[in-house]
């Protein structure tokens, strides 16, 4: 063989070699989301809480992140003695959650607020939850038949 043939062969080699690797890396790229993954920013949800009160409350953004913290406490399941048994999680709160939120404020910063302004909280970080698109479809937890 001369050494021009050999060349060609080798960089028709090489060129086979790129295109397989282009081929891949474009198939890779097809099956992995494009999209940004969801983040909840808890000063983002004290601001959407915040504007969503009523006028007169007296809630203040340290008091909504104190119960927006909690609740993410209680959500993480950390709030439980044996972590084996899951918590229902349920966006808005529900009773369990809301007085575990009064119950650890009030022991943890001797500061008492109200189920219902701890509902409005919850129900308003659910539409913060929904606006950021991370929140689901309803599950039915009824028990199966």
């Amino acid at each position: 063989m001369s050494p021009a043939t050999v060349v060609g062969f080798v960089a028709l080699l090489v060129g086979v070699f790129l295109l397989i690797i282009a081929l891949v890396v474009w198939q890779e790229a097809k099956g992995r989301p494009s999209y940004e993954p969801l983040e909840y920013v808890v000063e983002d949800a004290v601001k959407h809480v915040n504007e969503g009160l009523p006028q007169g409350s007296a809630l203040t953004k340290a008091d909504i992140r104190r119960i927006l913290e909690w609740e993410v406490f209680y959500l993480q399941g950390l709030a439980q003695d044996d972590r084996s048994n899951p918590v229902a999680t349920v966006a808005g709160g529900h009773d369990a959650s809301v007085e575990y939120i009064v119950s650890q404020i009030q022991a943890t910063h001797a500061v008492s607020y109200s189920p219902e302004d701890i509902q409005n909280v919850l129900s308003l970080e659910a539409d913060y939850l929904m606006a950021i698109g991370a929140i689901g479809e309803p599950v039915d937890q009824g028990e199966e038949e």
